[in-house]
């Protein structure tokens, strides 16, 4: 017969022995306490041994001084309202480059320029020429300051008086323009170069509007006038010039730089001359002041300002002639139009103003 087998059971306590076990093993970390013991043994930090230790150099970096600021440099007593017209211009133009502007009253080697983009410097002045050459990195535009020379981080702006027979030509002109009957005159300075363009740049000027410029009504005389005497003459040899033009029905005067004092155009108002000079209106006379023919310093900056962001230097230009300080009243709308298109071909040299070349005294 066979035996009938059947499977042996397994002791209880050997089974639950085995599952322990397993449940243990699972449970245990990747690593055991043996490997890490061994790693930190062998760390570089915690090696007895020097030698096993690598030496780690860390390099400061040099701080960067950000440059931030855009400058102005006015002293006190200068042209107020050139100063107010260039801090407003370098404000706008600094806040789209995301700069500061400052304006200061002055400037020495001794401040720091670490921080300055663009040092803009008016007469007198702070020498621009040893500031640039110690300060690389920052660039410097001199405005009208004489005898100063461009460099690689110098940068130079001039007033149109390098060409006065323009002023002269725009100021005639513009006197034609707005008197009745070109009824127009000048005063100017006999003995410099200066002052004989800019009242022959004048005479062109004017007939260039009104050809013959005869009248059609009496007094008839021969317009435009003009009445010069030495650039050095006293304040009574300006208002005996003044006589001439008084005496002879002009309407308006073209007072030229450096011509005459307050007394001159306070004598000729009160003759009912309007006038038109290359200053400011003085007080009190505002009613009788056509315009004023000035350098446009704003737009000049305007056109290089692009070079001077972009650190490109050695820049020189005259600033455009602008007719600023209009009195309507005198000087309409329509009038304006159509003085300022003569003026942007005259810029462009589509109009020449008949002067080649004029001697120091005539």
């Amino acid at each position: 017969m066979l035996k009938d087998h059947k499977p042996k059971k397994i002791a209880l306590p050997i089974l639950l022995l085995l599952l322990s076990s397993a449940i243990l093993f699972a449970c245990s970390p990747d690593f055991p306490e043996t490997t890490a013991t061994q790693s930190a043994a062998t760390s570089p930090e915690l090696s007895a041994d020097p030698s096993a230790t690598p030496k780690i150099e860390t390099q400061v970096p040099t701080p960067i001084i950000a440059q931030r600021l855009v400058v102005l440099i006015a002293a006190p007593g200068g042209d107020a309202a050139l100063t107010e017209q260039l801090s407003l211009t370098l404000s706008e133009l600094a806040a789209v480059e995301g700069l500061d502007f400052e304006l200061r009253p002055s400037f020495t080697l001794d401040d720091s320029t670490a921080e300055i983009k663009l040092l803009v410097a008016l007469p007198p002045d702070p020498g621009l020429a040893a500031l640039a050459q110690s300060s690389p990195a920052t660039q410097f535009l001199g405005i009208t300051i004489p005898g100063l020379e461009p460099g690689t981080n110098l940068n130079v702006i001039h007033d149109q008086e390098a060409r006065p027979d323009m002023v002269g030509f725009l100021a005639g002109y513009l006197a034609a323009v707005a008197t009745p009957e070109w009824r127009v005159g000048v005063i100017s300075s006999s003995d410099t170069s200066q002052g004989v363009e800019q009242r022959q740049g004048f005479i062109n000027g004017a007939v260039f509007f009104c050809g013959l410029c005869r009248q059609t009504y009496p007094p008839f005389n021969t317009y435009p006038m003009y009445a010069e005497a030495p650039a050095g003459a006293s304040p009574p040899e300006w208002l005996a010039l003044a006589d001439t033009l008084i005496d002879s029905a002009v309407g308006s005067a073209y007072i030229a730089p450096g011509i005459g004092d307050e007394s001159l155009i306070e004598y000729l108002t009160a003759a009912g001359i309007n006038i038109i000079s290359t200053t400011t209106p003085l007080p009190g006379f505002e009613e009788y002041w056509i315009a004023s023919i000035t350098a446009d310093f704003s737009a000049a900056i305007r056109s290089i300002w692009p070079n001077l962001m972009a650190d490109q230097g050695d820049l020189v230009l005259s600033a455009p002639l602008t007719i600023t300080h209009i009195n309507p009243d005198l000087f309409s709308p329509g009038r304006q139009r159509l003085v300022e298109k003569m003026l942007d071909e005259l810029s462009d040299g589509f109009i020449d103003t008949g002067i080649a070349t004029v001697p120091d005294s005539q």
